[in-house]
């Protein structure tokens, strides 16, 4: 149950940073904080969505699949869930402390403890609300707009995104569905691009726009 109780207090957090992310900037603004502070807070809420998007995915996946006797890991991750009152609240649709829902995250499909396991299945498909390529999308785009064009800032969501990764996975055994390890390199790419284009030089952009660099007087 201490993975589990882990993973509420993640959700928990979570919802703060998700559900008032413009009240933070603005506060955030108006105190004036030091680039350490500011950059903590990015690394957290990065830490926070990257655990929240990983725990998701091994939920679905474990629905997703046939359990038997000799999948006892599954077994076991299914049964904490349903045993803990508010990760299957969430679950199930409802809204929990700091008003954190499925619906919260954009997802307006059947409550995920009423999926088939079919249904699940299609959840994580290629064209799935959490699948790779929106899932990666969803994660990416709420760093960035938390980052804004701080090149420091989007380095230190990078860094939160990596060690929520293996938070998550040191949660569910030390081994996540195949389709986590997929998002995280696409999500951490999209994220690699943005830090790239933003310390290009206005040199270098003119040159791949194929205008020639204008020289100085």
């Amino acid at each position: 149950m201490e993975a589990i109780d882990l993973n509420t207090r993640a959700l928990d957090a979570y919802s703060n940073n998700y559900s008032s992310e413009k009240q933070n900037t603005k506060s955030l603004n108006s105190a004036s904080p030091s680039i350490e502070q500011k950059n903590s807070s990015i690394h957290n809420s990065a830490v926070n969505v990257s655990i929240s998007m990983e725990s998701m995915k091994v939920f679905l996946n474990i629905k997703s699949v046939e359990l038997s006797q000799a999948n006892t890991n599954a077994q076991n991750s299914l049964m904490n869930i349903i045993n803990n009152t508010e990760i299957y609240d969430f679950l199930s649709g409802k809204e929990i402390d700091g008003g954190f829902s499925l619906s919260s995250i954009g997802y307006e499909g059947k409550p995920i403890t009423e999926l088939s396991p079919d249904e699940a299945k299609e959840l994580v498909s290629d064209e799935g609300f959490f699948g790779v390529s929106k899932t990666s999308e969803r994660v990416s785009s709420f760093v960035i707009n938390l980052a804004g064009d701080d090149v420091e800032g989007l380095q230190e969501a990078r860094k939160g995104i990596v060690q929520g990764f293996e938070e998550a996975e040191k949660m569910w055994g030390g081994e996540l569905p195949e389709i986590s390890y997929e998002t995280q390199e696409k999500t951490l790419d999209i994220i690699d691009k943005k830090i790239e284009e933003l310390l290009k030089t206005d040199a270098q952009k003119e040159l791949e726009e194929g205008n020639t660099p204008k020289e100085e007087d």
